[in-house]
């Protein structure tokens, strides 16, 4: 698949495929940047921020990330920008750019997952269980209200488990960059360790 061009939004969270993410814009090229993406109807990547003396490369960011697309936007009474997103498409950062106006412009390849049936755990059942579960937790009922269920789904599945279970923002962008037969088998032994499963 050939490079594409996005601007890129370091946060201090990982975005997952299929995911939702409600902002609050105030700063002036972010500002621009959403107005661009609404006016276009295209996304903008999300990448972790990360320390610069951690990072291989040497940048501000984790390069493997997602793209946001925008659903829904509102003034909120503080004045600032709402904007409510859900991730799409997990890509790779090959280059970047700062413009004048200090947006970050990276150039990126898209992550496509393996058409080759790959292999799930053998609790995968107790997983989907445990998950459904979840979003029938009353202080949950918001967050699952946003879902679009595909319970068949092991990607799907894999990327919910990742957003939700208590882990490090360290361990969320190791399994963000996972295939999702990767990130199944380690979220279980995660689950299991953890007795949830």
């Amino acid at each position: 698949m050939n490079p594409c061009s996005f601007p890129l939004f370091p946060l201090n969270l990982v975005l997952f495929p299929g995911g939702v993410l409600p902002l609050r814009i105030f700063e002036p090229r972010y500002l621009t940047m959403i107005g661009d993406c609404m006016k276009n109807g295209s996304p903008f990547g999300v990448v972790l921020s990360a320390n610069e003396s951690t990072h291989r490369g040497g940048g501000a960011f984790h390069s493997i990330g997602t793209l946001a697309q925008i659903e829904d936007f509102d003034q909120l009474e503080d004045g600032y920008l709402g904007v409510t997103c859900r991730g799409t498409e997990r890509f790779n950062v090959i280059d970047h750019h700062l413009q004048a106006d200090q947006l970050i412009v990276a150039e990126v390849e898209m992550l496509q997952e393996s058409e080759v049936e790959q292999e799930l755990p053998a609790n995968i059942l107790e997983m989907t269980q445990f998950m459904q579960a979840l979003c029938d937790q009353e202080d949950l009922k918001d967050w699952a209200s946003t879902l679009r269920p595909e319970w068949d789904n092991g990607d799907w599945l894999s990327c919910r488990l990742s957003e939700l279970l208590p882990l490090s923002i360290e361990s969320r962008q190791a399994l963000l960059e996972m295939s999702y037969s990767q990130r199944l088998s380690q979220l279980s032994k995660v689950m299991q360790e953890n007795k949830m499963i």
